[in-house]
């Protein structure tokens, strides 16, 4: 059986609210969230 997967990729300004809608698109979807603005606080 195949298997099909989504990419969501969010872009836009500051402040536009990507993060929040990333995250609980993530929650709703039970779907991973890379997130770049974590990756770059952990460096």
């Amino acid at each position: 059986m195949k298997q099909v997967g989504t990419l969501y990729f969010f872009c836009g300004k500051m402040g536009a609210g990507k993060s929040t809608r990333s995250q609980q698109l993530a929650k709703d979807k039970q779907a991973v969230l890379l997130s770049e603005d974590e990756w770059l606080s952990s460096l």
